[in-house]
Parts: structure tokens; C-alpha cells; sequence
């Protein structure tokens, strides 16, 4: 009898068990989600707009910097075409860190927006992007 319930055990749980390790994508935050759809729709001066909406990173002379460094890879990798989720870190309750990379034309682009906030009140503490994913990727992703 015991080796009949092991092998049921076992019948049921093989097939379920890669299952469990596998993690789900994290989901966009919408104030990074909302930039890249203006970004999509209306060009980078809206993305920037509308993911520097009520930051304190808001026309420093670092947000222009990626906003010009952005335009010069939209320039040599082409239009933008979509967004891909990487990785999520939770640095406390009220700050994440989130990375994805963008997908162009002609190749991805790297990005990492810091977040402050909670739940659907977030905003971009601060944002990077690079054609290197080393340059953006924490050492153990990727």
C-alpha cells in the first residue's frame, strides 16, 4: 500500500514540479509602462514627460543627459519597437528598482528606472539607459 501512495505521489507531483520553479515576469510599473507607450505614440520629449511627472530627477542636468543619450541610440538602432521585463529588486517597501530592455530595430537597449513610492503611486527617482547591458544589469542578472 505505501508504494502505491508514493507512486501516486509521484505521478502527480513530477509532471507539476518544473512548474514551480519557474517565476513569471515582473509586471511593468504603470508610470514606466505609461512613459513607454508615450514614448511609442508621441516621441521621447513625452516619454520623459510623463516618466519625470512629479520627480525630483525631473531637468537635472542627468535626466537630460539620458534623454540625449536615448536619442542617440534611437538614431542608430531605429525606431523603438517594444518592451521586455528582466528582472525586479525591492530595495525596501517604498523603493524598487526595475529593469527591462527595449527592443529597437537594430538591436536592445538596456534600461533601469529606480522607483519611489507604493502601489499605483511611484514615481522615477531616478532612470539609465545603455546599449551595454553591464552597464545596467546588476552582476548577478543576465
Amino acid at each position: 500500500m505505501r508504494r502505491f501512495a508514493l507512486l501516486l505521489c509521484s505521478a502527480v507531483l513530477v509532471p507539476i514540479l518544473p512548474a514551480i520553479g519557474q517565476t513569471a515576469p515582473p509586471r511593468i510599473p504603470g508610470i514606466v509602462m505609461a512613459g513607454l507607450t508615450a514614448y511609442q505614440n508621441n516621441g521621447l520629449e513625452a516619454a520623459f514627460a510623463s516618466w519625470l511627472k512629479g520627480s525630483p530627477f525631473r531637468g537635472t542636468k542627468d535626466a537630460m543627459a539620458q534623454a540625449s543619450l536615448l536619442e542617440t541610440i534611437q538614431a542608430r538602432y531605429g525606431n523603438y519597437r517594444g518592451v521586455e521585463p528582466i528582472f525586479v529588486r525591492d530595495i525596501s517597501p517604498s523603493t524598487r528598482v526595475f529593469y527591462l530592455v527595449l527592443d529597437f530595430d537594430n538591436g536592445p537597449v538596456f534600461a533601469k528606472f529606480l522607483l519611489y513610492g507604493a502601489d499605483q503611486h511611484w514615481i522615477v527617482a531616478s532612470l539609465q539607459f545603455d546599449t551595454n547591458p553591464d552597464a545596467i544589469l546588476p552582476p548577478t542578472v543576465g
